[in-house]
């Protein structure tokens, strides 16, 4: 299963790398760009880590805020400490370049092609479209909270694509966590304004 920085964010900054990596079975794929394999390389979950390290430390030590940011900057601390075995970066070929060039061009066709698809906001962002990109090409499963990524995601590939909470529901159902547990890291992130989740409200499972 390929994540999008949303979702890796989310089970990470709630210290759940372990259920993620469970889920994804052994190893978490992200598009090059959501992470990059070299300490240098661009990577959307380092600028994450480094905007909460910064709001922990400008909020004043000892705070409330500050110790929730400092609790997900460890998260992700986890999460980034991962080896290539456990968090794999892929890099995307020439045709998946292309197309994650066409889900995220201001050029007018492009925009109006993602509209005929159901896209509303005018493009995607970088690490989503190459996500969506590799994710397509190579047959993998996706899993993304951004409304407009899921939408290109179900036309493009004819099936649903995961959020957040459809992954939170599934360690529900193979019993690896509680559903009380589970509803409640899905309340943290979508109250906490340090995460910001959004997405459709808690469903119990059947």
């Amino acid at each position: 299963m390929l994540v999008d920085a949303s979702v890796a964010r989310s089970f990470a900054v709630v210290g759940w790398t372990r259920h993620l990596l469970q889920l994804s079975g052994v190893t978490i794929l992200v598009a090059d760009g959501v992470h990059g394999a070299e300490p240098d390389a661009p990577s959307e979950l380092r600028r994450i880590h480094k905007a909460l390290q910064r709001e922990a430390d400008d909020t004043g030590l000892g705070s409330g805020r500050s110790s929730r940011a400092l609790s997900a900057v460890q998260g992700l601390d986890e999460l980034l400490a991962l080896g290539s075995g456990e968090l794999s970066v892929l890099t995307p070929s020439s045709d998946e370049v292309a197309l994650a060039v066409r889900l995220q061009s201001r050029r007018p066709d492009d925009r109006a092609w993602r509209h005929s698809l159901g896209a509303k906001a005018r493009r995607l962002d970088a690490g989503e479209s190459a996500s969506i990109a590799i994710a397509l090409t190579r047959s993998l499963s996706f899993a993304r909270d951004d409304n407009d990524a899921l939408t290109l995601w179900e036309a493009l590939s004819g099936g649903p694509g995961c959020r957040t909470r459809d992954l939170l529901l599934e360690l529900v159902g193979r019993g690896v966590v509680a559903e009380r547990a589970a509803a409640d890291v899905y309340y943290i992130l979508q109250t906490d304004d340090l995460h910001n989740l959004g997405g459709p409200p808690w469903v119990a499972p059947p």
